[in-house]
Order: structure tokens, then sequence, then C-alpha cells
């Protein structure tokens, strides 16, 4: 696969998981999460699914002969252990029930459970980011801001808001909201290492989506700043101006992704410029 796909890839993942994340329910006995969008993202892993005694499993290998387990419900329980095992503590048939032993298997599963619920769904996200290669060179990050350019030269909305999303997978900005914009304004930050209690990021995108305006803030940035927010208002008004436009924006973007990759090939922990 291309970089892009890989990309792509990773932006689904993480897209799965954030719904998963926010529709998950864990109050005892009202458990719930959805297992459709959890199939789609365990199909995204080296987990192999196995229908066993009308449970939906899922196996690899894990040590000495035993195996990560894990159990399409609403507990969304990981066992290590062996397929057995699991099948007799959670779908037991009644002749088993007359061994003791059997029986304190059964009522207490934590010998052998590793997590369940939202601790599961990290495990399972982390499990398939951890198989998406995301090396890029300067030509896969030449070529995504060709197709940038091209977006804002077309003025496509989608594939304007498709680069955004790559470029932002890639340099981990996050959207932020201030209470003051507009519906069709959108926000983005990069998250910043340091700041103390309150968040500091670094490089506002702006984005109107109805008008497709496309602008960007260098430095630091806080949604809890004032002076930060006095910004945002003054340029919602048209009284201030942004420090790049348009594909601008883009190419910034891209000597990031440059500054980035070579970081890591240094093994330096990046600080945003």
């Amino acid at each position: 696969m291309s970089f892009k796909d890989n990309l792509k890839t990773r932006i689904k993942a993480d897209g799965l998981f954030g719904q998963l994340a926010s529709t998950i329910k864990e109050p005892p006995g009202k458990r719930w999460m959805d297992k459709a969008l959890t199939h789609e993202l365990l199909a995204m892993t080296d987990f192999e699914y196995k229908k066993v005694s009308g449970l939906d499993l899922y196996t690899r290998p894990f040590e000495g002969g035993t195996l990560e387990v894990l159990v399409l419900d609403n507990e969304l329980p990981i066992y290590h252990t062996t397929i057995s095992d699991v099948v007799l503590r959670k779908a037991p048939y009644w002749q088993q029930m007359f061994s003791i032993r059997n029986i304190k298997k059964i009522m207490n599963h934590h010998d052998v459970l590793v997590t369940t619920g939202k601790e599961s769904l990290n495990r399972i996200h982390e499990n398939a980011l951890a198989l998406i290669d995301l090396t890029y060179t300067r030509n896969d990050l030449a070529s995504l801001l060709e197709e940038a350019r091209q977006g804002i030269d077309k003025k496509s909305i989608t594939q304007i808001r498709e680069s955004l999303d790559l470029f932002f997978t890639i340099l981990d900005f996050q959207p932020v909201s201030v209470g003051v914009q507009e519906k069709d304004l959108k926000l983005f930050v990069r998250a910043r290492a340091g700041g103390g209690a309150m968040p500091v990021f670094k490089h506002l995108v702006l984005f109107d989506e109805e008008t497709m305006q496309l602008d960007l803030k260098k430095g630091t940035f806080s949604p809890q700043s004032d002076m930060d927010l006095a910004w945002v208002i003054q340029y919602i008004k048209g009284e201030k101006k942004a420090d790049l436009q348009g594909p601008d924006v883009f190419a910034f973007l891209y000597e990031l992704a440059l500054e980035k990759a070579e970081a890591h090939q240094h093994g330096v922990d990046q600080e945003t410029p």
C-alpha cells in the first residue's frame, strides 16, 4: 500500500476507535458496545476470528503456547489462556458444572482476564496502529502537497478536507473549539509539550468550510488564553490576518512533516517549531 493509503487506514482506525470510545456503556448490568464497529476495528488487527460454541472469538498467539483471546460481547473481555478455557468460562456445558474446579473457573475469571471494556478497546486500537507503516519520504510528502494544491485550485472542499486530514494525521493536529467561532469555521492545533495547567498548542489552522478560506497563525495558541481568544474574534471580524493563506498553509505543513521525519531519524523528540 502507498503512504497515502496507510494514512487513510490510520484515519479510519482512529475514527472507529473514537466512535466506539464515545458510545460504549460500562455501568454494571448495563454494559453495551457497538459490535459491528468493533468487528470492523478488529479486522484491522492481527486477531483471527473463530466461532466456537456460539461465542465470537478473536485470537492471536501470546506466550508459552497460550493465546490472547478476545470475546466479542458487551463486556469485551481479553484473556491470556486457551480457547477451550475461555469456552468453559463463558459458555459451559451443564456436564462441566459438576466439577468444583470448573465452577471456580466459571465464577472467577481474574486469573486469566487481562482487560475489559475501554481498556480492551485501547488494546485493540494500539494493535491496529502497530500494523500500519507510517514512514514516509520527501517524495511521499511532495505528492500530498501537490494534491492539496490541486484541491485549492479546483476549490474542491472534499479534496481540501482530505489533504488536511492527511497532514493533520502526520503532525498530530487536533480540532479545538473556542466558543466564539462561527459554525462553518473549523480550528485545528498541534499539541506541544509543556504548558503546565493551561494546555498549550502551536500553529492554529483556520478553515472556513463555506468560503473554503484556509489560514494559519504561527506560534503558540491556547483556547484558555484571553489574548488568543481576542485574536480569533478579531480574525472573524476581518480585523486580523493570519500569517499564511491557502497553498502556503500546506507548504508550511509539508515543511513541518519533513522536520518531524528528520527528527525521528536522529532519535530526537521533536518540539514543534
